[in-house]
């Protein structure tokens, strides 16, 4: 099957540009007037790069620590509808039983997507400090262990793409160094370590951070901390919530200028009860509500579990705070792609993925395309 999106703008190589958008099968294609081909009119439209969150824990009240199956299919159809085409489920520092059995319930998800693919896992600790713990389980972290490492590794069955790790604890070496054998991205994150111990880091292959600026030594004149280790240094990269909560919209635009956008992920570390409609509210088994435009302890608005946030809105915020409609589709998009090395799939180019994200010029969903088919929303 061909279909053709005519007279659409569209973010391609970083540039808007209105053109034909060719789909055949899975993949963008070359135009050919050859064969039965499905005209959609792209007028007054814009195509962007179907967004990739590489870090959440839930939505539409189903999360990974539910371990189930299910509920990893159910965030795959939530995800679909906030323009969401790949994603990786991200699993809480527990016990390694927890841990492990939430792993597997991803594996038996993964190729049963009917919405947003399951391009890899990320595990968020448990090699983390305890003095950084945040949201998670402080009974599953764990100082590095090669012998934890490779029970995750099989539980995980090739998908373990990114996890979460301080680079000051003692041993952390061994698991880089696994990692890499792995094809696992290791990331800085739910770490106290001073500015050296990060070099440090970055010089034995730590070289992205989770959720900058958050659950992290921060940046000062006299110890820059593992903030300072990520603006410093060109080798570094940096996840980013961009949900004006976690870091302040002028922050998060410095990042993206001092950094630029192929050092810079953005993510939602959305929890399950975002976009839940009605039922209780828990994330990581503590019920939440909503305060302040985050999910926080029920009764206790300043124990902050986390974030309430989707990638379209992540998105039209880096918009409506003056980002560039290209760069925001880039670090949306693009960037993750590269810095997973999820070649197939970031870009609108012809032989990659089929998967694209079209709204109207108010920026509102019109459809979300995933593998070529169109998932939600329609093209009438």
């Amino acid at each position: 099957m061909k279909r053709i999106i005519r007279n659409i703008d569209a973010v391609i190589s970083g540039r808007l540009i209105r053109t034909d958008i060719v789909i055949e099968d899975e993949f963008f294609s070359y135009p050919s007037s050859t064969g039965k081909i499905e005209d959609i009119d792209g007028t007054d439209l814009i195509a962007v790069p179907g967004f990739i969150d590489t870090h959440i824990h839930g939505i539409g009240g189903y999360g990974t620590e539910d371990g189930t199956p299910e509920a990893i299919l159910h965030m795959s159809d939530s995800l679909a509808k906030a323009g969401v085409t790949s994603f990786f489920p991200t699993i809480y520092t527990d016990t390694m039983e927890r841990i492990t059995m939430d792993e597997k319930a991803i594996t038996e998800a993964h190729g049963r997507e009917k919405g947003a693919s399951i391009a890899g896992i990320h595990i968020e600790g448990p090699f983390i400090s305890p003095n950084r713990i945040g949201a998670q389980n402080p009974a599953g972290r764990l100082d590095p262990d090669e012998a934890a490492f490779t029970r995750m590794l099989e539980a995980g069955g090739g998908l373990i793409k990114a996890m979460t790790a301080a680079p000051e604890l003692e041993n952390i070496e061994k698991i880089v160094s696994l990692s890499k054998e792995n094809g696992i991205v290791v990331l800085m994150g739910h770490t106290d370590a001073t500015y050296e111990q990060a070099v440090h880091g970055m010089e034995i292959g730590i070289r992205h951070t989770t959720h900058l600026f958050n659950a992290m030594s921060g940046l000062s004149h006299r110890k820059p901390g593992v903030v300072g280790c990520c603006l410093l240094n060109n080798a570094m990269s940096a996840e980013i919530i961009a949900d004006g909560k976690h870091v302040h919209p002028e922050i998060v635009k410095f990042v993206l200028r001092s950094k630029g956008e192929d050092k810079v992920v953005v993510i939602t570390d959305s929890l399950r009860p975002t976009m839940q409609e009605s039922g209780k509210f828990t994330a990581n088994g503590v019920e939440v509500e909503m305060g302040n435009g985050l999910w926080v302890t029920k009764g206790k608005p300043d124990l902050i579990q986390g974030s309430a946030l989707t990638m379209h809105k992540a998105f039209v915020n880096l918009i409506n705070w003056g980002v560039p409609l290209t760069a925001a589709s880039v670090v949306t998009a693009t960037t993750p792609a590269k810095i997973y090395a999820l070649t197939d799939r970031g870009e609108i180019m012809p032989g990659k993925r089929a998967d694209l994200v079209v709204m109207d010029r108010n920026l509102r969903i019109k459809f979300t395309m995933i593998n070529g088919e169109i998932v939600c929303g329609t093209a009438n």
